[in-house]
């Protein structure tokens, strides 16, 4: 899942075996418990404060839980080569809490972040390995939120999972291509590259790359979004490079469209029952047959994985930050 948005946090669970931080690669996954904040270097104490009592944790917290420092010399090393030293800029304030999981998909949640979205960052840690997890990303005041990534990658490495330098490069410029796109075309244009991505990498064959500009045109067509040439480009050359990552197709067998209307339901259940909890238990209960065919019958239980995503979102004080999208 990914956000379950307004009241709830957007879900992008919606990967067999995808989806910013969880047991990710094909290969080894992190333990529920192993928790891990990872804080931009530059905070001052007050906004390293402010960012903990929105995480709902204190400094005490922190000694049991593993915490990485982020720092500018970091983003470059990791973004460098597809984001602009513009846009990375030369502080780090970018943050983000990540509860690596077993099952269930890809949780992302946003806070502050003006730019990336909660759904770039689960088509990016999907692109870069990563399989199950719950996630928030946040800055002590708005932020584009291009970094952050980085924090999420380091963490992963602290833990000794190291994540495909190949995969993480192209899930960087992932992120950042469909956020330059965003700009032009809308929110749909993470749908697009979503549903490209399970295209290509779903077919038997390697494609060509003017095969894949043709998926591309025809998806975008098909989404109500007249891309330029040089946009068509852009999406083909990305999901090119991609194809030839090696990558298992059932990671890609989730669409947006999928996502949304899950989305819409469980927030209006939400909405209605006054209460998040209560809207996310029955949210999983409804679609348990779906969750089945997702992982191909070997599901984790509709309360392992409700369970899961209320321990860890229902602990974040959103008195302090509301959620991105809280509004829509």
């Amino acid at each position: 899942m990914n956000r379950i948005g307004s009241l709830a946090t957007r879900m992008v669970a919606f990967v067999a075996a995808i989806g910013m931080v969880c047991a990710l690669m094909p290969t080894a996954a992190l333990a529920d418990s192993g928790r891990i904040v990872t804080l931009g270097a530059n905070l001052n104490d007050q906004e390293r404060a402010t960012v903990l009592n929105f995480f709902g944790l204190t400094e005490a917290d922190l000694k049991n839980l593993s915490v990485v420092t982020v720092t500018n010399e970091d983003e470059r090393a990791h973004l460098a080569s597809s984001v602009d030293i513009a846009v990375i800029g030369d502080k780090t304030y970018s943050c983000s809490y990540i509860q690596p999981t077993t099952s269930g998909g890809i949780y992302v949640q946003t806070a502050n972040l003006t730019y990336v979205t909660n759904y770039m960052l689960y088509n990016a840690l999907q692109t870069a390995g990563v399989k199950n997890c719950n996630l928030v990303v946040t800055a002590p005041y708005p932020v584009s939120g291009t970094g952050a990534l980085t924090g999420v990658f380091m963490a992963y490495e602290s833990q000794g999972q190291q994540l495909d330098e190949a995969k993480e490069e192209v899930a960087t410029q992932e992120l950042v291509t469909t956020a330059q796109l965003t700009e032009t075309y809308g929110d749909g244009v993470a749908e697009v590259i979503s549903d490209v991505k399970d295209q290509v990498i779903s077919n038997e064959q390697i494609l060509t790359d003017e095969q894949i500009r043709q998926v591309v045109q025809g998806v975008a067509a098909s989404q109500g979004l007249r891309l330029t040439d040089a946009d068509l480009d852009r999406i083909m050359q990305l999901v090119s490079h991609l194809q030839q990552l090696g990558y298992d197709a059932s990671a890609f067998d989730v669409t947006l469209s999928d996502f949304e209307s899950k989305l819409q339901e469980v927030t209006q259940k939400a909405q209605e029952a006054g209460g998040v909890l209560d809207a996310i238990g029955n949210f999983f209960q409804g679609i348990i047959d779906w969750f089945k065919g997702l992982f191909g019958g070997n599901v984790p239980s509709v309360e392992d994985v409700s369970q899961s995503a209320q321990d860890f979102f229902s602990g974040f004080n959103t008195d302090v930050f509301q959620w991105d999208g809280a509004q829509q």
